[in-house]
């Protein structure tokens, strides 16, 4: 009974933690797990989060309120920018300041901001900063690297197992609650036009209703959907969706049967919002970034897979990887319950 009396009197004690994210978009989503976990503990706080404005608009999925302060590139690259920024920032008597990156500068805000207590990722002189750190975890899972965070400020070795999703979204367009669709996120392009596997997917399937989107490149891709749309069979329904920001896409995603994407940040928006999301992984690592730690299910293929690449996996153009569209559509229509 004492123990829980002790507990419960240090996560009364945390009134205010700012929290500083990565500027990379993908590292800065698979901060929400995390970030969920710390308004779990301190469901009282209030929470400050120190953003980069670029895509500001993916933290409003977060279900819980919080205090967004805004940055730019290049904003707070040194200690004397940390400290203008903070003397303007107006969060005061800090309790908890997280670091989530590697930065010697970011770990200093928590200095800036006179916070009682300072937590992040040790090495070099960012142990001179941070009166809590641990060793950034060599070949884990982004989000285990936060989730080492975790477990250092609670000075606990527990697994801390995770599934998160967004707060609920409207359908952005009243009638898709209703109209089943799967949604096709075209980007990246490849040698300035529309992957040409697309076409090979589509053609697979038939009376199936399609929307498709760009999460990157809009304003290169727009010129091409006619000719894209144009070379499609008549046999399925297709539309383009042209989003205005993160929130609209998502709201989008998250009424879709299923979405098929490369990998990036657009999967874990999928995933997070809580679509059925198909990944093609063709560089990256997905045990490094996938969302696996989102609410909602996912498939996977990679390049190192062999049932999904053609013989010649790896083209002359860029590196790519050639995937086997057809193998896809068998796992897509399987997947998303499609027949």
């Amino acid at each position: 009974m004492v123990k829980e009396t002790e507990e419960n009197s240090s996560v009364d004690d945390i009134k205010i933690i700012a929290i500083k994210l990565p500027f990379d978009l993908q590292e800065r989503l698979l901060t929400f797990p995390f970030l969920h976990a710390i308004n779990d503990k301190y469901p009282k706080a209030e929470i400050n989060i120190i953003t980069p404005r670029k895509d500001i608009e993916v933290l409003n999925l977060l279900p819980f309120k919080a205090f967004y302060h805004e940055f730019d590139e290049d904003e707070l690259s040194n200690v004397f920018d940390v400290h203008r920024y903070c003397v303007h920032a107006k969060i005061f008597n800090v309790d908890l300041f997280i670091s989530l990156t590697n930065s010697f500068s970011d770990a200093s805000i928590g200095l800036s901001l006179r916070a009682k207590t300072r937590l992040g990722f040790s090495d070099n002189w960012k142990t001179l900063v941070l009166n809590q750190k641990t060793k950034r975890p060599i070949g884990h899972h982004l989000c285990e690297d936060f989730f080492e965070l975790y477990k250092t400020h609670l000075n606990s070795n527990f697994d801390l197992k995770l599934k998160v999703m967004s707060r609920d979204l409207q359908p952005i367009i009243p009638e898709w609650d209703s109209n089943p669709y799967v949604a096709i996120n075209l980007t990246p392009l490849r040698d300035a036009v529309i992957d040409e596997e697309w076409i090979k997917l589509v053609l697979s399937f038939d009376k199936q209703r399609f929307v498709f989107f760009s999460s990157e490149d809009r304003e290169r891709v727009s010129p091409l959907i006619d000719q894209f749309l144009a070379r499609l069979p008549l046999n399925n329904t297709y539309s383009f969706f042209f989003q205005k920001d993160w929130i609209d896409l998502s709201k989008m995603l998250a009424y879709a049967r299923g979405v098929i994407t490369y990998e990036g940040p657009l999967a874990s928006v999928a995933a997070y919002v809580g679509a059925k999301t198909l990944i093609i992984y063709d560089r990256r690592d997905p045990q490094r970034e996938g969302p696996f730690y989102f609410l909602s299910d996912i498939a996977l293929f990679t390049s190192n897979d062999s049932s999904v690449t053609l013989k010649q996996a790896h083209s002359a153009i860029k590196g790519r990887t050639i995937f086997d569209m057809h193998a896809i559509h068998a796992k897509a229509d399987q997947f998303f319950k499609l027949t």
